[in-house]
């Protein structure tokens, strides 16, 4: 087995069965979907979608644990050399199956690919890819000549899942994981797969399509949400600082913005989300400075300097 694709998926049958097909037949490529507890009243389970694909695997959760606790269960299972990811919502585009044929062989650890967005009703274009694409333009700058910059981005600022393929090597060697948190699942296995991947290829081809949606799990919110998410941002932080990467970090300077704010206007939140920017690795000491930070930026504001 040369290639292994995961899918979570909970409540999209439609959906699913538009990505599955969407996946090119191949003797070597197996497709691995976890269903993290999914409600009987909506998907029937005894006419699952493409249950009678070859090479095709279906995974049952009993409790719902979240995208990142269903793709480490498929990580466990996989056969293929190299692995790829996909959310049950989105689909790839014409084109791939060439793709793997031409990387089947690739020396390379990671190699990252374009994508298009559109909303997943509609079909009519969509920006939640301009991350990847800017990413992908600053790599392949003409003045950049060494790509240093634009491939900084790539192995650490682009956190989503999809658009890369991996040797299973790599994940296995290192024990890369995905959090299971119930937002940002997927950063830190990305930054750990940028920093452990010692050669990477970055393919222009628009082979995989991004979808948005309105009820998807990405865009939800609420308090253990906003817990989760100072925790793996705060890790990611730590991680750009012990490692010496030159790149900032606008997410976690952000949410410090807003933690600091929490400190006279809802102490109790404020104290939550300092206990977890702990659990991310950041010691009190670098945390009161940013608090600190903020507050004398805050003061200059409203003092006019």
């Amino acid at each position: 087995m040369n290639f292994s694709i995961i899918i979570p998926h909970r409540n999209t049958p439609m959906l699913l069965e538009r990505l599955i097909t969407s996946i090119p037949i191949r003797d070597d490529l197996e497709i691995v979907v976890v269903d993290d507890n999914s409600d009987a009243d909506i998907v029937d389970f005894d006419h699952f979608p493409c249950l009678d694909r070859k090479n095709y695997q279906l995974i049952k959760n009993r409790e719902c644990h979240g995208a990142g606790y269903a793709r480490n269960c498929a990580l466990s299972l996989i056969k293929g050399k190299w692995v790829m990811f996909a959310d049950s919502d989105d689909f790839f585009n014409p084109g791939f199956s060439n793709f793997l044929d031409d990387y089947i062989d690739s020396e390379a650890d990671a190699i990252y690919y374009n994508a298009n967005c559109v909303d997943s009703v509609s079909l009519k274009p969509s920006r939640r890819g301009d991350n990847l694409h800017r990413f992908i333009d600053d790599y392949h700058k003409e003045y950049n000549k060494d790509n240093e910059y634009g491939e900084l981005l790539l192995r650490y600022m682009f956190t989503e899942p999809w658009c890369k393929m991996v040797k299973q090597d790599v994940i296995d060697r290192y024990q890369i994981k995905f959090e299971e948190t119930s937002i940002r699942n997927d950063v830190r296995f990305s930054y750990l797969v940028g920093f452990y991947a010692k050669k990477i290829i970055v393919d222009d081809r628009q082979l995989y399509c991004v979808t948005t949606r309105q009820d998807s799990v990405s865009r939800g919110k609420g308090y253990q949400a906003s817990l989760d998410e100072i925790k793996v941002f705060a890790g990611w932080k730590k991680f750009i600082m012990d490692h010496q990467i030159p790149l900032e970090l606008p997410l976690f300077d952000l949410c410090t913005y807003y933690f600091t704010r929490n400190l006279w206007k809802d102490n109790t939140l404020f104290r939550a989300e300092y206990r977890k920017m702990r659990e991310g690795g950041l010691d009190h000491s670098y945390i009161i400075r940013q608090i600190l930070k903020y507050v004398w930026r805050s003061l200059g504001y409203k003092l006019g300097f």
